[in-house]
């Protein structure tokens, strides 16, 4: 193909640049786009840098910022591919949560009730809190009160209870009274990795019906009659109900077998005269909610038998104990108080032969031991509280205190003559 100048229109040689007639350039002209300045190119990588910087510092910051964990009765927690349990339970069963909590109370007096804290871990179910505890920065307990309640629960400063409650983490004693509704108790653990751990465990507290049995208005001057009103207060009541029962100043022959509720028994007081059990008085009441209470009644023995007799949790105050074999006996899995009461003449005079992981109250005030052949036999006690004798008299017994199984006792104010 003839190339032909593009500006003249002359014949052009095969390899010319430049036409021969008017010595313009034959090539075709391109557009040139004007340069980008060389501080553009660099503001915009910087710009392209930044946002990959900080994109990358979010993400990191995501990954690792403190997280909230909040359960009910339990929170399974995941650190450095271990898993815990933090919960909380009963003592006879730490794996399991409890995050219901049934109690009754009086409007006019407090309650008190431990709330337990267990660390486990969760494969095993074994005791992590030693473990665990090195990944807490601190500890304590809110409570998020019932706004139709009358009155606040309160919670303690959580503690390590090793006397009480040897098993559990932490231990709070919480106080109420029977109208506080049904308020929350939240534990609330701050690690120091800044993650935060609830565990909530709801109260729900009912107000005690407390019903009054005298002997000026129901029949009980004989045995066979207390027993028949026994059943009717057993079908009567629920086992929450609290029962007072009002005893008249006469002497009951045969023995007396309590099970099903519990009961709290006083004995007469007005001046006509005592109100005596001469036969075993044996509690075994497997459905009691409350503990079994006796006061001011004459427990009058032949040598012979129990005077009292505990298979489950109970109290005697302001009793006396005379000519028994075992004046008062705590077995299986009771916790037995004797308060103020005089226990003389017997073979031993207060037996405690109990296991299990409870214990109500720790003292053993005011009594008196009195030619006893063994005031005081201590061959199990559960838990490790102290037994406290404060004001207690010890006279003429053979062996004051026989304490087989090495228990915690408080003799500090106790008199030995």
């Amino acid at each position: 193909m003839e190339r032909i100048c593009p500006h003249c229109g002359a014949p052009l040689p095969e390899e010319a640049s430049f036409c021969p007639r008017c010595a313009r350039d034959i090539h075709p002209r391109r557009t040139a786009k004007p340069p980008a300045p060389l501080r553009k190119k660099r503001l915009l990588g910087l710009l392209v840098l930044a946002a990959l910087i900080a994109g990358g510092v979010y993400w990191a910051l995501q990954a690792r910022a403190p997280q909230v964990y909040d359960g009910v009765g339990e929170v399974i927690y995941t650190d450095a591919d271990t898993a815990y349990q933090v919960l909380v339970a009963w003592p006879n069963d730490r794996c399991a949560p409890a995050p219901d909590i049934y109690q009754n109370g009086r409007a006019e007096e407090t309650t008190r009730w431990p709330s337990r804290l267990y660390v486990n871990y969760k494969d095993t179910g074994a005791d992590a809190w030693d473990e665990f505890s090195a990944r807490v920065e601190s500890f304590r307990v809110e409570v998020e009160q019932d706004a139709r309640g009358a009155s606040e629960l309160t919670a303690e400063a959580p503690t390590v209870r090793d006397d009480y409650s040897p098993d559990a983490a932490m231990v709070s004693t919480l106080d109420f009274t029977g109208d506080c509704g049904e308020p929350q108790v939240v534990w609330v653990l701050e690690l120091t990795n800044g993650d935060v751990i609830r565990v909530r465990q709801t109260m729900h507290v009912t107000l005690i019906n407390t019903y009054v049995y005298d002997y000026h208005d129901y029949p009980m001057e004989t045995l066979e009659q207390l027993r028949t009103l026994l059943d009717r207060i057993e079908a009567e009541t629920d086992r929450l109900d609290e029962v007072l029962v009002y005893l008249p100043p006469v002497t009951y022959t045969g023995k007396l077998e309590l099970t099903g509720r519990s009961y709290e028994f006083h004995g007469c007081t007005d001046g006509t005269g005592r109100t005596v059990f001469t036969d075993t008085v044996h509690v075994a009441t497997e459905q009691a909610y409350w503990l079994n209470f006796f006061y001011d009644i004459d427990f009058v023995g032949d040598g012979s038998g129990v005077g009292l007799s505990f298979s489950v949790s109970g109290r005697a105050t302001d009793c006396t104990f005379t000519g028994w074999k075992t004046a008062v006996l705590g077995y299986g899995y009771a916790w037995v108080n004797v308060i103020g009461c005089h226990l003389a003449d017997n073979q031993v005079g207060f037996h405690f032969n109990s296991t299990g992981q409870s214990a109500n109250h720790s003292l053993y005030n005011d009594n008196r031991f009195e030619n006893n052949g063994t005031a005081v036999l201590l061959e199990s006690v559960p838990t490790d509280m102290t037994l406290d004798f404060v004001g207690s008299v010890f006279a003429g017994n053979g062996t004051d205190i026989d304490n087989r199984c090495d228990h915690s006792l408080d003799l500090s104010q106790a008199v030995f003559s």
